[in-house]
């Protein structure tokens, strides 16, 4: 068998990172690894110091993130300090990282949200790695972020939706999608798609599932998001506020502050992580507030609800897994809320009155949850505060330009889905 040392680029990648069990300990070679040890997360331990490249987007942070090299796809942050939006809360320090179509300001996320942040170096992972093709289950935003880039880059992808989700996969009118099949799950949620995500990948040798949580150039391609943040305020927030579902976003935030305290390069300590979810559904928050590191039964809805915004209902976030939301809270003596449909949607009005964008339903829960704690005294008004508006400027986009819903390669049902996408592989 050919030794690691003999293969110069697969040294590279081992001097510039390894991958280390956050239970045990081990440090181990990346072969685009998911998994290590049950109930545990991987995180990506960099050599050397952070140089910020004269790129675009994540790509300017390329000395952390778990990639050989860049490639040519932008996606990023603009952060900005919102003085209006701030004025109109009572706050003197608030800052937005914004993430999505927003030209006069930057934007830098094609398809309107920061999951074309775990994209774009996730593709370039999956290139360092020879893999064949990728296999991913989503409830809008992240596979319409990985068709956007797997298609510009001839990427072959396998996207699973649930039923009410297969609207959301779009692409601008001409958009390269040769390499995309779409799949819908007619009869299924996301959770549904995910379970039906897992059963083709045990079958496709070569291909790999994206990873969510578990995978490490999501959580930092996310995570970059903080560091465009403390760069451009010259310091790290005390407070940071997000929307969560199923949990990378805070998580590889998180870590990537840890990163910056560590190397010397800002002081600490790291931001209070504030996570706000749908009132009806709300594992995460139910947890956190019995103080628990693990999720029960009890924590879910017993039946099936309706949410605000259903990109932050995930049936299977990561919270006790070692390195996952419940210790990023415990880290940083974090705070969860749960927010009405009626006080998000007053969230959304003021942000896109005041600040002239409109943005998506995630962002608006964590405005929300914003304003409790200000009302609470959980923040304190003149706090150094980074509001996360997770996704926008969709509708803005989809006004300015020609856009186009991507057509099911495949419409399966969750009890024989897996078998029957395989089945039409055979066939092509």
């Amino acid at each position: 068998m050919e030794s690691v040392r003999s293969r110069p680029a697969l040294w590279g990648w081992i001097v510039k990172y390894q991958l280390v069990c956050l239970a045990t300990g081990q440090r181990i070679v990346d072969a685009y690894t998911l998994h290590h040890t049950d109930n545990a997360l991987l995180q990506a331990d960099f050599a050397g110091p952070l140089n910020i490249q004269d790129a675009q987007g994540v790509w300017k942070y390329l000395d952390w993130l778990p990639t050989s090299s860049s490639n040519s796809y932008v996606a990023g942050t603009v952060t900005y300090k919102a003085e209006a939006l701030g004025d109109a809360l009572g706050m003197t320090d608030l800052w937005v990282t914004f993430h999505g179509h927003w030209p006069e300001k930057g934007g830098l996320c094609p398809t309107g949200s920061f999951k074309d942040m775990e994209a774009v170096p996730t593709i370039q992972r999956l290139r360092d790695h020879d893999c064949k093709g990728m296999i991913c289950a989503s409830a809008g935003n992240t596979a319409r972020a990985f068709t956007h880039f797997c298609g510009l880059d001839s990427m072959p992808l396998i996207v699973i939706v649930g039923k009410d989700h297969g609207h959301r996969i779009w692409t601008k009118t001409g958009h390269p999608t040769d390499s995309i099949k779409l799949v819908v799950v007619e009869d299924g949620d996301y959770y549904d798609a995910k379970t039906v995500a897992k059963g083709i990948a045990k079958q496709l040798i070569g291909w790999q599932m994206e990873g969510s949580v578990h995978n490490v150039a999501r959580r930092d391609g996310i995570g970059s998001l903080l560091l465009d943040a403390a760069f451009t305020m010259d310091r790290l927030p005390e407070h940071y506020f997000q929307g969560i579902g199923g949990g990378p976003g805070p998580i590889g935030v998180h870590e990537m502050a840890e990163r910056l305290i560590t190397s010397g390069q800002f002081e600490g300590p790291v931001p209070r992580q504030h996570l706000s979810q749908n009132i009806e559904h709300c594992p995460i928050h139910n947890a956190w507030q019995a103080r628990r590191d693990h999720l029960l039964p009890e924590d879910f809805p017993s039946e099936e609800v309706t949410v605000y915004s259903d990109y932050l209902l995930n049936k299977g976030p990561a919270y006790g897994q070692v390195g996952g939301v419940h210790d990023i809270l415990k880290a940083s003596n974090g705070q969860t809320y749960t927010v009405k449909e009626s006080d998000a949607k007053l969230a959304k009005t003021l942000f896109e009155t005041i600040e002239g964008i409109d943005i998506m339903t995630p962002g608006a829960v964590a405005l929300a949850s914003l304003q409790q704690a200000l009302a609470s005294g959980e923040v304190d008004s003149s706090s150094c505060t980074i509001l996360n508006i997770s996704g926008g400027g969709v509708e803005r986009l989809r006004q300015e330009q020609s856009t186009e819903v991507v057509e099911p390669w495949l419409r399966v049902n969750k009890a024989d889905g897996a078998s029957m996408i395989l089945k039409a592989l055979e066939q092509e």
